[in-house]
């Protein structure tokens, strides 16, 4: 049995009543067997042990938990492995993939609701992936959002009381290849529909890419705690020149309503106030000064 998770994730920059767009919540976890009436059960009663929040004890019941056979799901898992959960498979070690791809039944957990204050869903989620790896029901986890595989023993390593480390929950991410010539390597995070929020991206060439991967992880750590931005917003980060941010698609090729955009990508603001074609006095402003040096 596992212990309770008695530290609720409360978002702190959170503002009632939150934002438009919903939380989506995907997770897959590979099986040894499709026995895990005991797993579930303790990833019940771990929530239901959270105090006297309704939230919190409510949290199991907003959870979609279906146990699927590989063999009759008109290959919808088959679909996930041919996308970029296949190339982050192919990270992990031979013996990992060797049962990933012998594993023949698994379980999907989901969720969609509306904007949290706290992460009480996620965390019920999570409290299934330990269940199912402290029974020893779990051959791997998969994060849908950021496409990050979990081991067992990476789960059991996890403290069941810890407090919300964005890392653990977003990923941050420099695309090896431009969409198009001239476009630029896209920075993104990968995971904030977790929390209701849209993913954030930059674009720079790629000998500038990785100077960007703060700013945007500062900007998705906001987002993670709460806050909530719209494009023409105008965002100050540290000593930095003004950036706003417009709505884009998945590919940041094309405009996206911002209501239902799942990324919103930072451009430099122009004079007029306007967004830019991209965030060159940004990476400018990033990038280390030439120190002087005195020859006598």
């Amino acid at each position: 049995m596992i212990a309770p998770v008695r530290l609720p994730w409360q978002r702190p920059r959170f503002t009632p009543p939150g934002g438009p767009r919903p939380a989506r919540l995907g997770f897959i976890a590979l099986l040894e067997t499709p026995k895990i009436d005991a797993a579930l059960d303790a990833a019940r009663e771990a929530c239901s042990g959270q105090g006297s929040d309704p939230a919190a004890s409510a949290a199991w019941d907003s959870l979609e938990i279906d146990v699927r056979a590989r063999a009759a799901d008109g290959g919808r898992l088959g679909d996930i492995l041919a996308g970029r959960a296949g190339m982050t498979l192919a990270q992990l070690s031979e013996a990992a993939q060797h049962d990933i791809a012998r594993a023949t039944r698994y379980v999907t957990i989901s969720a969609t609701h509306p904007d949290p204050a706290a992460l009480h869903i996620l965390q019920a989620a999570l409290g299934c992936a330990r269940a199912l790896a402290d029974e020893g029901d779990l051959i791997a986890w998969l994060d849908v959002s950021t496409a990050r595989w979990w081991l067992p023993d990476e789960i059991t390593a996890l403290a069941p009381q810890r407090r919300f480390e964005l890392d653990e929950h977003i990923q941050i991410v420099v695309e090896a290849a431009e969409r198009r010539p001239g476009h630029g390597h896209v920075v993104r995070s990968r995971g904030l529909d977790k929390l209701a929020r849209p993913d954030v991206a930059a674009r720079a060439p790629r000998r500038d890419a990785a100077l960007l991967s703060e700013v945007v992880r500062d900007l998705a750590r906001l987002l993670a705690e709460g806050v909530l931005i719209e494009p023409g917003d105008k965002l100050t980060v540290r000593d930095l020149p003004p950036l706003t941010v417009v709505a884009v698609g998945p590919d940041t090729l094309a405009p996206a309503l911002a209501a239902s955009a799942p990324v919103f990508e930072l451009r430099d603001v122009r004079p007029d106030g306007g967004p830019d074609d991209g965030c060159p006095a940004l990476i400018a402003a990033l990038k280390p000064r030439p120190r002087l040096k005195v020859l006598r």
